[in-house]
């Protein structure tokens, strides 16, 4: 092969990295021109939005400090009642990708003054009333993802104990709990400063929780400031405006952990050595309580599909919302997946030379874990709507979901493409092989399994988004979260409840087929 076809074929795999890096940089300098534009109005909408940026940051406090001490003792009890390891492992990885709006409905089903809870209590004369639809509301839902997030972190760390730690133990009959609180901290603990720091960001960036279940004009964030801004009062200004205020200081909670590689990589786990208490009465209890907590939004699914209404599921407004979404998701996830397979080769050409620009590359392509989907909404909305653009909003919804989507195929896959280079770089040097060639013959097949596992998971991320979809929404497109949250609005609850549970049965179905095909070949 001539030098310049090699060249070409490297110019060819690196152009999807340059194309977003070109395209985040373009949208960034234009939010901020939109900013520094009119700069006598910043105080002005700064004393407006006082409230609201201190509520951002109340409930991610509040709901971060729940995340991450129950998902600390959660990972405890489930390790000590002796489960199966992976089965916890992967329900908790589910648990988290959920759609939001499944989740929060599944609350307001159990707890609202008409759910489940209400109606036991009533069987049992007992007065009850939760305002679902209130603080209470935000920090529970806003937790429960982010406690399956933690509880997996620390899940997978006891899992992976070193053996010999077990046998210590056992020889020297040390009890666990007495071992974690003197021995085992540091060990388990390692790392969790930027799953701490991810979750806070997390939590602060909480706008469909908000968009649902905020029942309060004192109840406002950031983000939804930032909706009502552009959608109800047309004030782009104020919108872009909050959209960099907030972009700021999550970059500034980012700063803590941007230069620190040390994300979880994996969503497995390995068989170790386990000490069991399941013969342990608040141990069994302790494992039974959270399956509860954790499956309570799953009872809609019951109420859904006993309400099963043939008429909406063969309606055209439900067909065309399964179209739009199946089409923005497949989009999104073949433009991120090419995205990140690019950025990988190019974060690997730098480590061939030894070269420590590839710091830089990881910074570029993972800083968009930390970037509030809504902000980079409003800017190109504002640029959408004032440089006219061509593109329709099924493409610009596709093209933000890749963008987010990106960064979490890259980490999960780095740590595996970069070792499978250090295995196959002097063979690919030695016979001459292509970079095309080489990343489809040597790469991809390296990797094919937990491609197609971390696929199958952000396919599901992406048909539950609300959040872009909320912006650039028109009477021509809806997707299945806003179809079924319109059917919500106008109270028509069997309704919604009978799609969502269609929508999550699918979701399961794209979940487990891939790891259970995965598992037959093994």
């Amino acid at each position: 092969m001539s030098k310049f076809s090699n060249y070409m074929e490297v110019y060819f795999v690196r152009l999807p990295y340059f194309f977003y890096i070109t395209t985040l940089l373009f949208i960034f300098f234009s939010g901020i021109f939109f900013f520094i534009k009119v700069p006598d109005d910043f105080n002005f909408i700064i004393s407006n939005h006082t409230n609201a940026i201190f509520f951002t940051f109340l409930q991610a406090i509040v709901a971060t400090f729940f995340s991450s001490l129950l998902g600390f003792i959660f990972s405890l009890i489930l390790y000590l009642s002796g489960k199966n390891q992976r089965l916890i492992s992967a329900f908790l990885n589910f648990c988290f990708i959920l759609p939001v709006i499944f989740v929060s409905f599944g609350i307001i089903f159990f707890y609202s003054s008409n759910g489940v809870l209400s109606k036991l209590f009533n069987l049992l004369s007992i007065d009850y009333e939760l305002k679902i639809f209130s603080f209470i509301g935000i920090i529970y839902v806003t937790s429960y993802f982010n406690i399956a997030f933690n509880a997996n972190f620390f899940f997978r760390k006891l899992v992976n104990l070193p053996e010999n730690y077990i046998k210590i133990l056992k020889s020297n009959n040390i009890t666990f709990l007495t071992a974690v609180r003197l021995q085992f901290r540091k060990y388990l603990f390692q790392g969790y400063r930027s799953i701490l720091i991810l979750t806070l960001i997390f939590c602060a960036s909480n706008f469909t929780i908000l968009y649902l279940l905020s029942g309060s004009p004192h109840l406002v964030t950031i983000e939804l400031s930032i909706y009502q801004s552009i959608i109800f009062n047309a004030d782009l200004y104020s919108g872009i405006t909050l959209g960099i205020i907030q972009l700021m200081l999550m970059l500034m909670l980012a700063s803590l952990i941007m230069f620190n590689q040390t994300y979880e990589q994996s969503l497995n786990v390995n068989k170790s050595s386990t000490i069991m208490l399941s013969n342990n009465f608040f141990v069994s209890l302790g494992f039974y309580l959270i399956a509860i907590y954790f499956l309570i939004p799953f009872l809609i699914l019951i109420k859904g599909l006993l309400n099963f209404n043939s008429q909406l599921f063969l309606s055209p407004s439900f067909i065309d919302s399964i179209i739009n979404s199946l089409m923005i998701s497949f989009l999104s996830v073949s433009l991120a997946v090419l995205i990140s397979l690019s950025t990988l080769f190019v974060y690997r050409s730098f480590l061939e030379r030894n070269s420590k620009f590839h710091k830089l590359i990881f910074i570029s392509i993972s800083i968009l874990l930390f970037i509030p989907s809504l902000t980079l909404s409003s800017v190109i909305f504002y640029l959408n709507f004032n440089l006219n653009f061509i593109f329709s909003n099924f493409l610009i919804v596709s093209i933000i979901n890749s963008f987010f989507i990106t960064p979490i195929i890259f980490v999960f896959l780095s740590s595996k493409f970069i070792q499978n280079y250090f295995h196959e770089h002097r063979h690919s040097v030695l016979f001459n092989i292509s970079p095309l060639i080489r990343i489809f013959k040597i790469d991809i097949p390296k990797i094919k399994n937990e491609l197609i596992l971390i696929i199958s998971a952000i396919f599901v991320l992406s048909l539950g988004d609300l959040t872009s979809v909320t912006i650039f929404n028109d009477s021509s497109f809806q997707t299945i979260p806003l179809f079924i949250s319109q059917l919500y609005n106008n109270y028509k609850y069997d309704d919604a409840f009978f799609i969502l549970s269609i929508f999550i049965s699918f979701l399961f179905l794209i979940m487990y087929l891939p790891s259970r095909l995965l598992n037959k070949n093994a």
